[in-house]
């Protein structure tokens, strides 16, 4: 086999209704030079037997066998013997069009400056309600937003997804700032994608829905984000990942505004997607999270998670309002998502106003 130009990562854990179509989408890409690393990461069912299948018939694949283990370590043992100069990961129950890889790769070609090319996802709904929020959600949420050379700036990651098979990343990037999954948290790609994007200056986002994603009922994500997991506050303890790891690339004073805007908003989800004996946990490493910034911060929200002020969080979380000083029924109030923007409460009255800002 010639030198690949991409490695694939599959991370493969009893799959075996949909494995075959998602391989015969790899060994059938019109870039010819890949290589397919099959993480077999404990299956029981007859996944292993598919995967070496295609394996004796194309000398592209690699195989690695692993006990079971969480996604991380089996996307982990995947990029460890990647020798492509790129590198994706696809799942084992989703497919890529053909010409995906061929197109990516050259966009990198093209333009040294660009250190990520990006594609669009169709949602193959295999057993959802097709007009449940969770399907109107996802649409929404992969449908592309941005297109062609872009700086990744603040302002266009809110364009992207965070996830990580509809792009195409440089290995030396990902090894050369130690960027990997953590263990044992789910929402994983928030960490890879946070780490890795903070290293790049420009993407290139290509106008086309290459990666098609299935949604299934009973999936670990669609529990999490439909608030019927056990898990308790994954995307906080993802943020925590990211912001130990900005700290200790010297990065967090310049990132500190997105992690505190990010806290904000991913707070509110893990509170409200918790079970009730999980919720006051999921504040907790709020605190955690507000104790790695410096002791002379100023913004308010992360001196009252400091200060183990709960009662006043669940407050602000319940009612998207922070009170600055008063009490419930005589206080100054300041809104969860403009800044800006305050209520003064007198009992039944209410004075809202503005200040600062636009």
């Amino acid at each position: 086999m010639t030198q690949p130009k991409v490695s694939v990562v599959i991370p493969i854990w009893n799959t075996e209704k949909y494995l075959e179509k998602c391989l015969e989408s790899l060994v059938n890409q019109t870039l010819k030079d890949i290589e397919i690393i099959c993480v077999n990461n404990g299956s029981t069912d007859s996944c292993p037997q598919i995967i070496d299948r295609f394996a004796r018939n194309d000398s592209r694949i690699k195989v690695v066998n692993k006990e079971h283990g969480c996604l991380s370590s089996a996307r982990n043992a995947g990029m460890d013997i990647a020798t492509a100069p790129y590198l994706t990961f696809v799942d084992s129950d989703d497919w890529v069009e053909a010409q995906c890889y061929k197109l990516a790769v050259a966009e990198f070609e093209k333009d040294s400056e660009v250190d990520l090319v990006c594609w669009g996802a169709n949602i193959i709904n295999v057993d959802l309600d097709e007009n449940s929020q969770y399907i109107k959600g996802a649409r929404n949420y992969h449908r592309i937003k941005i297109t062609g050379k872009q700086p990744l700036t603040d302002k266009n990651l809110d364009k992207m997804t965070v996830c990580i098979w509809n792009k195409l990343f440089k290995t030396n990037i990902i090894r050369k700032n130690d960027v990997k999954y953590p263990l044992n948290i789910e929402l994983e790609d928030n960490s890879f994608f946070y780490t890795y994007i903070v290293n790049c200056k420009y993407a290139y986002f290509l106008d086309h829905y290459f990666y098609n994603y299935v949604q299934r009922k009973n999936s670990s994500f669609e529990k999490i984000v439909s608030g019927e997991s056990d898990i308790c506050a994954p995307r906080l303890k993802n943020l925590k990942y990211i912001t130990q790891y900005y700290i200790n690339k010297n990065l967090f004073k310049e990132k500190q505004n997105l992690v505190i805007e990010y806290l904000k908003n991913w707070l509110r989800n893990d509170y409200n997607n918790a079970k009730s004996c999980n919720k006051t946990k999921v504040i907790e490493i709020a605190i955690e999270i507000a104790k790695l910034f410096e002791n002379s911060s100023d913004n308010f929200f992360i001196n009252m998670l400091k200060k183990q002020k709960i009662n006043i969080i669940e407050d602000y979380l319940i009612n998207k309002k922070i009170l600055l000083f008063g009490s419930k029924n005589f206080g100054l109030y300041q809104e969860l998502y403009n800044p800006n923007r305050y209520k003064i409460k007198i009992f039944k009255l209410k004075i809202n106003f503005k200040f600062g800002g636009e």
